[in-house]
Parts: structure tokens; sequence; C-alpha cells
């Protein structure tokens, strides 16, 4: 009886490679990109319980897979030594080995700011305000002898917070959290992630098709 654990979790993780193995081609045969997302670098000094890095992170790699046109892979343990928005790009296909593709992110900019003239009153919680976000990209063609830009650029929003909305205790209402998801803050990471999910995969696409 004590082998059946182990008989149980070699079963599991048997079916886990198979679909792994599945979900990396079309029906009709075509492999997909692999591609790597590494974890976003968070330069920002907003402070909320949980770590952005990992939020945001998890939902562009969800919402990436969810086109069913990429094969994604995303690991908290890529040791990333080097500047990924450097100009030395010797280190990155060793460093993501087999991936045809990498992505690259950093939130330079996440703060909660008063909305126009109302920045002057005294009450702060009755203004409405803007959560102002900003995210650089890096997309990485990892095929080739010397790794090369796909994509470079910097996505930045804008989310409204009116000040008839009651105001969000983000100690509670956390990441994960089906409140959160209704949230502003949840909303606004939901909307930028989606948005960079769509440029990262035409641009991706566009590269495999070359």
């Amino acid at each position: 009886m004590r082998y059946l654990p182990i008989l149980i979790i070699g079963l599991l993780f048997g079916c886990g490679q198979k679909n792994n193995t599945t979900t990396r081609y079309h029906e009709d045969g075509r492999a997909k990109p692999v591609v790597a997302i590494a974890p976003l670098l968070d330069t920002t000094s907003f402070d909320v319980p949980w770590s952005i890095s990992e939020e945001i992170t998890s939902t562009l790699t969800r919402q990436i897979s969810q086109t069913n046109q990429i094969f994604v892979s995303s690991r908290d343990d890529f040791a990333i030594a080097e500047n990924p928005f450097g100009n030395d790009f010797s280190w990155m296909k060793q460093e993501f080995e087999p991936h045809e593709f990498v992505v690259f992110l950093e939130l330079v900019e996440h703060e909660i700011i008063p909305v126009g003239k109302e920045k002057t009153t005294a009450f702060p919680q009755e203004v409405s305000k803007n959560l102002k976000m900003g995210i650089r990209i890096r997309v990485m063609d990892l095929r080739g002898a010397t790794p090369k830009i796909v994509l470079q650029e910097m996505i930045r929003d804008s989310y409204y917070i009116p000040k008839t909305l009651i105001p969000t205790d983000y100690n509670v209402v956390v990441w994960g959290s089906e409140s959160y998801q209704k949230s502003a803050m949840g909303i606004a990471h939901a909307h930028i992630s989606q948005e960079i999910a769509s440029r990262v995969s035409d641009y991706i696409l566009l590269a495999k098709s070359r």
C-alpha cells in the first residue's frame, strides 16, 4: 500500500507531460511558437500585500495561452542576472533554451493620483483618481545564431476611479479573490495585461511565419 501514492503521482505527472506535448502543436501538426515569459521586473515602490510581478506575469501567461496559437511557459526560477533591456544579448540563448522566443517585462510606473483640479482638495478620499501604469516590453527571437529584438515598446494605461466609488482596502481585497477581480485595480491590471498579450502574440506569430 505504501507504493500507491507514488504510483498515483507518477500517473498524474505522466498525464501532465502528455497534455503539454499535445498543446505544443496545432491540430494539423504544425508547431506553435515556444515562448518563455520571464517574471516581470517591478521597479516601482507601489505597496500591496501580494506580488504585482507574480500577478501580471501569471495573468499575461494565461491570456496568451488562451489564444491557443502559442505554447507558453512561465517559471519563477528563471535566473536573470543580466539586464534584459541592455545591449548584451549573449546570455539569452543559454538561459532560455530550448524556447524560440522570450518576453521581458518591466513595471516602471504604478501610482494612484488625483484627477485634475481635484488635487487641491483637503479630503483625498473624496476625489476622483487615475491608476496610471507603464510597462516596458521586449520580445526576443532566439532561433538564430544571435538573439534579435522582435518587439520593444512601452505600454501605458490609465484607469479612472470615480470619487463616487467606495474606496477599496487592498489589504482585505487581495489578488486571487473574486472581489479583487471586480475592483478597480483588478480590472486595470487585467486590461493592461490583455493589451500586452495582444501585442506580444501578434509580433511573435508574425516572426514565426517568416
